[in-house]
């Protein structure tokens, strides 16, 4: 029992939390063999959706060749492929005679080489988890890190380009590694919360213990993270909590040197900076909730004068800029949509004015791919719902589009061939309990006839959004005659600042509120048959979905909840816990604040389960996972077993590795087959073969 604020709380499953207890891994193992016999009856129609995956992905695959040029003047086309059968992909390079002639991702490109391939460093590895991987600026040296545990501590290692031969120097335990120039790479240490605090410099050839401080971060609620600017000549180090941050910057012509701090840190103020040449752009809070953007001159006697180039508009959300040597490109959030953004750079380095481009669908997410700085055109990614990803080169203006890839989808194991225009994708809006309506997108096969059996994705935290994108595994839902919802609800960041601040620290349940005006709306408007209604989401959005359960258990048929956040007060009352200071900006602080531990009280999951019925469940976990213990998803399966009138379906199973899920492609599919057959048969959509998608 613990007493705090006059409440005592009492946790029956505490024992739950010691995940070193061989008891408890003997508790976690048990589960997962229960969830295994208990859905044995599955195992055909799962090995089903992962042949459905299987057969509609090309495994043997190349990414669009991006073009780069190192810096004694040799152009080179980086790609990744993937080979059918292997689990990860491989890194490689090729000699790039001609900007304009961007290599024939068909067949294999002149000159190819190996840079790295993760599947020969991955045998013998249970769990592998790639970090960052990237070429020198001389582009003779490959630095890679590697996470063997799941623990998201990766040990990052060097490779000679030229001989193939792998240099001894070995950082170990690392979060992230850059190169600062050829001699000296960034790396950040994380410490005993998790929080990469440390950024330090290694000289390539000396040892480790030799290595030097390049900058500290004591505030526990701030992380570091450190990256080379577009323009090649600062090392750009964001130092952020999830309210206010501040910025560094170091000249990489004198890596030795001290950084220097482009801003000071006040608390509410947000700004990042892309550097870009003789200017530096900033895009900040200062003046709008929603975001601005400013440039001032890349002088750091100036780097105070911030000079406005896009002034703030409420419910556009600016992102981010990336900086080219004569255009700048946003991105930004429009009409809870992902837009681009062109401005251009005249002679002097001013901005002038800018367009924004078009998307080619309703429900489209635009992106701009960063390229080399001194790029002459733009790429860009467009994907929807029902549209496969496609990168395409156009002209800055985005006239002139030529299509360099779309993702292909290829026929289902009977040969039946994938067509977007067999699907329908649409925006809803539901009215919350206060009246603010509140955007859903609602995916279907065309000829699926509403009311229809129906999963709700939910997620609402961190001002992230769930934006329209394709996926492969979703097709062996819609093909069923399932509907798939996503709700975008008020703590998710698609309509602006406010949209977030709405569902963030005291505001928090109006997020859980949304949710069920969002599944209320789908049984209403006779989208979503009444008692086939599933509820699905993960991490922060499991939270969403446990919270709503209890807000609601007779809504749901069922729910499939991913390495949940579902103990959200015994978490943040935990200071020792990794995370857990850093995550007080977005849940607020219950051990100082009263009204904050009765807000998290008041909407945990696992401390709030109700009586009567209740949705059948499926919870996983994963037992290396550094952001959600394990024993979260365990105490929160165990409560609802244990209430009076338990009944249905409630099962837990736990995997190894981290918070991210499996590594390997393979193992993915076959997790998320276990998910959707289970799901399926809940919903009972399960028998049978997909409908012919040929129309």
């Amino acid at each position: 029992m613990t007493t705090i604020h006059s409440v005592t709380i009492t946790d029956p499953y505490a024992w739950l939390d010691d995940l070193d207890d061989p008891a408890v891994l003997a508790h976690l193992e048990a589960e997962t063999v229960y969830a295994d016999e208990e859905t044995s009856h599955l195992a055909s129609l799962r090995e089903r959706i992962v042949a459905e995956i299987s057969a509609r992905t090309l495994q043997t695959d190349l990414s669009v060749p991006d073009h780069d040029v190192d810096s004694s003047g040799r152009a080179w086309w980086y790609f990744v492929r993937t080979v059918e059968g292997q689990d990860y992909p491989s890194y490689r390079r090729a000699p790039a005679p001609s900007r304009d002639e961007v290599p024939d991702i068909s067949s294999p490109i002149p000159g190819e080489e190996v840079l790295i391939d993760l599947n020969a460093e991955a045998t013998g590895h249970e769990v592998f988890a790639v970090g960052d991987v990237d070429v020198s600026p001389s582009g003779d040296l490959l630095l890679w890190s590697s996470d063997t545990a799941g623990e998201e501590l990766y040990s990052a290692r060097f490779r000679d380009l030229t001989s193939g031969d792998e240099l001894p120097d070995v950082l170990e335990d690392v979060a992230s590694v850059c190169w600062i120039d050829d001699h000296h790479v960034a790396y950040t240490v994380l410490d005993d919360s998790w929080r990469p605090y440390l950024l330090r410099r290694h000289t390539l050839g000396t040892p480790v213990d030799q290595d030097v401080d390049i900058l500290r971060e004591d505030d526990e609620r701030f992380w570091l993270s450190a990256g080379r600017s577009g323009d090649d000549r600062w090392l750009v180090i964001d130092s952020a909590s999830k309210a206010s941050s501040e910025v560094h910057l170091l000249d990489v012509s004198t890596p030795t040197g001290t950084p220097l701090l482009v801003a000071p840190r006040v608390e509410g103020l947000e700004y990042s900076v892309e550097p870009a040449g003789d200017r530096l752009y900033v895009v900040h809070n200062a003046g709008h909730q929603d975001f601005e953007l400013a440039v001032t001159p890349a002088l750091p006697e100036q780097w105070h004068e911030w000079t406005t180039v896009i002034t703030g508009n409420d419910g556009v959300r600016l992102l981010d800029v990336t900086a080219y040597a004569d255009h700048l490109v946003v991105h930004l959030r429009s009409d809870g949509l992902p837009r681009v953004m062109v401005i251009p750079r005249s002679e002097d380095g001013s901005a002038g004015t800018g367009w924004l481009l078009d998307a080619t669908a309703d429900l489209e997410s635009v992106g701009a791919a960063d390229q080399q700085y001194s790029a002459d055109r733009l790429r860009l990614h467009r994907e929807s719902f029902v549209d496969p990803a496609t990168v395409v080169e156009a002209g800055w203006d985005g006239t002139g589009e030529r299509v360099l890839k779309r993702q292909p989808v290829l026929p289902d194991p009977e040969g039946r061939p994938f067509r977007s225009e067999d699907y329908l994708q649409q925006r809803l809006w539901a009215t919350g309990d206060d009246g603010v309506r509140i955007p859903v997108s609602v995916v279907s096969r065309r000829d699926t006839t509403w009311p229809a059996p129906c999963v709700l994705y939910g997620y609402g935290a961190y001002e992230t959004s769930l934006d329209p994108g394709f996926s492969v595994a979703r097709l062996s839902l819609l093909d069923r005659g399932v509907v798939v919802a996503y709700a975008h609800v008020r703590g998710g960041g698609e309509l602006g600042r406010a949209w977030y601040t709405q569902g963030r620290l005291a505001a928090k349940p109006t997020t859980f509120a949304d949710f069920v005006a969002v599944g209320r709306h789908l049984v209403n408007a006779g989208v979503a048959a009444e008692g086939c209604l599933a509820a699905r989401g993960a991490s922060a959005g499991g939270l969403t979905v446990g919270a709503a359960i209890n807000l609601a258990p007779d809504l749901f048929c069922a729910a499939q909840v991913g390495v949940g956040f579902l103990d959200p007060l015994t978490a943040m009352l935990a200071e020792d816990l990794p995370l857990t200071i850093t995550e007080r900006d977005e849940w607020g602080d219950p051990v100082a604040d009263p009204e904050a531990f009765a807000t998290i009280a008041g909407y945990s999951p696992y401390g709030n389960i109700g009586t009567g019925s209740y949705p059948d469940i499926l919870a996983t976990a994963a037992l290396h996972d550094q952001r959600v213990s394990a024993s979260e998803p365990a105490k929160w399966v165990a409560a609802l077993r244990a209430r009076p009138d338990a009944s249905g379906q409630v099962l837990l199973r736990v995997e190894l590795g981290g918070h991210q899920g499996a590594t390997g492609r393979y193992q993915a599919w076959r997790d998320e087959g276990y998910e959707l057959a289970w799901l399926l048969d809940r919903l009972g959509a399960a028998p049978g073969l997909p409908r012919n998608t040929s129309g």
